[in-house]
């Protein structure tokens, strides 16, 4: 007899014979044999040496780092409900079937979740309890308020896109994520270093998400929405583990009618060359991409609370340290524009894409790298500090951009070849 539980179980069942038949494509027998085998050897004796000694390089992340990471993984929560498009020929007019659907959906998502942020904090709790000198205690605790916030936020998430879209939906997600981020790792320690605090956050968090869940059960009125997110969450892997097989996938964008900048095509270089063109090309396909504006912008969110919460002493290191990611962060921007299939078409010299290379690296890398350099700067010397700062992080975006720029050449001819 079939039953929802069943059609429930139908679904996650064939959902994770296609994901391991992806993963089966990736990984084949000598990939395992030579490359993931070792990899986990080499990674479990890593992992009991970090029960052993505590590793030297922890001294200089800040523990609000640590928290940041606990929100960036909270933020990754999501909600799964297991509709599909033929659904509507039969299930959409039996209420109750899904209903009983998505409620399985729905403990299936938040176990996930729980497992998935105790494997985490497993893996980190040696460096937890050594380094940061967290107790067994506040481990737990940090767990659980962590798992409560990504059920909550995965919930939270879905309503919203319902609600609203386009930049609208940025917009409150953008902030939602710059307060939430914020509050997380400004109150975090004060909740799990108070019991009573903590009981009564995650008793809010937990009728919070149970009124959610109910919300969510009562709301098929977005079918159509509910199926497109869930293939989305479906083949949400698929992109990268087919990118590690050597194949190149092409995600679908959504077009507006005018970008938010240069909605008229306006020219940000006078000078017209090979190299001004390349760089102009690239610069505006960042910018008009919401989805890679915010992650820039939280990237370098991230980076300016690490410094602010670094030591002085070991400030400029940390700083370095940080223009040197940055950068290379935005290098894997420039690697997937030259990989459009418009790039592809145009006529390049190597000479010229290494220095629109250089140029693009120091056009997007010195913003991030003023911003980040502002607070502590500010804190430190006040207005007069932050003039100085100005031609300080030009020439050493400048130099940067011309290391990273030389390292991202020589990759990319050892991938070539």
């Amino acid at each position: 007899m079939i039953t929802p539980l069943r059609v429930f179980f139908k679904r996650l069942f064939a959902e994770l014979k296609f994901q391991v038949g992806i993963w089966r494509m990736v990984i084949d027998w000598t990939v395992a044999l030579y490359i993931v085998i070792p990899a986990i050897a080499l990674g479990i004796n890593q992992y009991l040496s970090w029960w052993r000694n505590t590793p030297d390089w922890l001294e200089f992340l800040p523990v609000s780092l640590f928290f940041a990471v606990c929100f960036l993984l909270a933020w990754s929560g999501s909600v799964r409900i297991f509709l599909q498009e033929a659904d509507q020929l039969f299930l959409l007019g039996q209420r109750q079937w899904i209903k009983k659907i998505m409620q399985y959906g729905l403990i299936y998502s938040y176990f996930r979740s729980f497992l998935f942020t105790g494997f985490f904090f497993l893996l980190l709790a040696p460096l937890i309890l050594s380094h940061h000198q967290f107790s067994q205690r506040e481990l737990f605790l940090l767990f659980t308020i962590t798992f409560l916030v990504k059920v909550f936020l995965g919930l939270a998430k879905q309503f919203l896109s319902i609600r609203f879209c386009g930049w609208r939906l940025f917009i409150i997600l953008w902030g939602m994520m710059v307060a939430g981020s914020m509050c997380f790792i400004i109150l975090l320690p004060y909740i799990i270093g108070n019991f009573p605090v903590f009981l009564t956050v995650s008793l809010l968090l937990s009728i919070a998400s149970v009124l959610l869940s109910i919300r969510r059960l009562n709301h098929i009125h977005s079918f159509f929405a509910d199926v497109e997110r869930e293939q989305g969450e479906k083949l949400k892997h698929v992109s990268f583990l087919l990118g590690l097989s050597g194949a190149s996938v092409k995600k679908p964008k959504k077009q507006r009618k005018r970008p938010w900048l240069f909605p008229r095509s306006n020219i940000i270089f006078r000078k017209r060359n090979a190299i001004n063109g390349l760089v102009e090309v690239c610069l505006k396909s960042i910018l008009r991409d919401s989805r890679r504006v915010g992650q820039y912008l939280l990237f370098v969110f991230i980076c300016g609370f690490v410094i602010i919460d670094v030591q002085d002493s070991g400030k400029l290191f940390v700083w370095l340290t940080l223009s040197f990611v940055l950068a290379g962060f935005v290098g894997l921007y420039w690697q997937e524009c030259l990989g459009s299939e418009f790039i592809q078409l145009l006529c390049r010299q190597n000479e010229e894409e290494h220095l629109a290379l250089r140029k693009f690296l120091f056009l997007m890398t010195l913003p991030g790298i003023l911003v980040i350099s502002f607070i502590p700067v500010f804190q430190a010397f006040s207005w007069i500090g932050v003039m100085m700062i100005i031609p300080v992080c030009t020439g050493l975006v400048y130099s940067i951009s011309r290391i990273v720029a030389f390292f991202l050449v020589i990759m990319a001819k050892g991938c070539d070849a």
